[in-house]
């Protein structure tokens, strides 16, 4: 797999293990929205991008060629998930959900945008979510046009300084109005940062973003897997309860040392395996 630049685009060459469908649905990410088959469209590193499944080769649109070490590194191209495939296939039991999500790649995301979107994502379904991300970014982004379309990058946390909860309000998103500014809060007050968590090992990472209102297991092990990349994590929602009771026959409680001793340090991977199987199985959004 290789990345190059031509034509005014980033092209992928020959993707393995890496299919626009399952890392864009997988529950991971809210600002990609699938335009018709093999078309994904988006807003990543403050500008719009299109992403185009051509067979043997991914193009994004709106880049370049300088963009190409970002783009290699949010879609964590470099990293060999064959090796992960076949650590995680001694378990039998995620092996069709391997199979069936086998195209899933864990992106690298802003951490503010993940954290604020992941609060925002609480006891909520992924269209209102993504609606509420969306909205977020028209509110307190800049606009920015491409192809006669208009499209909204997620603002900085010093942008949104000294907001309020009535400033939130046409959000709608009722209690979680008060996490969101904690957390914005904390950011911009270098309470809690990227930087600071990133040299921190996984648990005391946590157990630093557990200090903000709202923040549970749930949101800290999302933040910690989709942009810090300690894929030790293994987020626990409604579809995992379910999916870990269906598929290994265990409760809540012994998910997480299920995963800490089955999974490892793949957690997070198989997290999103069976996260996608279940849930696009059942043909659910």
């Amino acid at each position: 797999m290789e990345c190059l630049y031509y034509d005014g685009k980033i092209v992928i060459d020959n993707p393995k293990d890496f299919k626009l469908s399952h890392t864009f649905d997988c529950g991971q990410c809210f600002r990609f929205n699938k335009v018709c088959d093999g078309v994904y469209e988006g807003v990543v590193f403050k500008k719009p991008v299109i992403f185009v499944d051509k067979g043997n080769q991914i193009e994004i649109l709106n880049t370049k060629e300088e963009e190409i070490p970002l783009f290699i590194e949010f879609l964590d191209l470099k990293r060999d998930y064959e090796v992960i495939k076949q650590e995680l296939y001694k378990d039998d039991v995620i092996r069709n959900a391997i199979d069936f999500g086998t195209g899933i790649r864990i992106l690298k995301q802003d951490f503010f945008e993940c954290l604020i979107s992941f609060i925002i994502s609480q006891q909520n379904n992924i269209p209102k979510i993504k609606n509420a991300v969306e909205k977020f970014s028209y509110m307190f982004g800049k606009k920015i046009q491409y192809n006669g379309k208009d499209y909204y990058s997620f603002p900085d946390a010093v942008d949104l300084k000294g907001i309020t909860k009535k400033d939130l309000e046409p959000l709608k998103i009722g209690y979680r109005d008060e996490y969101i500014i904690d957390g914005i809060n904390k950011v911009v007050n270098n309470e809690i940062s990227y930087e600071k968590l990133n040299d921190l090992d996984y648990e005391d990472a946590k157990n630093e973003l557990l200090k903000i209102r709202g923040v549970g297991n749930k949101v800290a092990d999302c933040v910690l897997l989709f942009s810090l990349l300690k894929f030790e994590s293994f987020p626990v929602d409604t579809w995992i309860k379910k999916a870990m009771e269906s598929l290994y026959g265990i409760s809540e409680k012994e998910i997480k040392n299920y995963s800490e001793i089955n999974f490892k340090e793949y957690s997070g991977f198989a997290q999103q395996y069976i996260f996608y199987y279940i849930r696009e199985r059942k043909g659910i959004r």
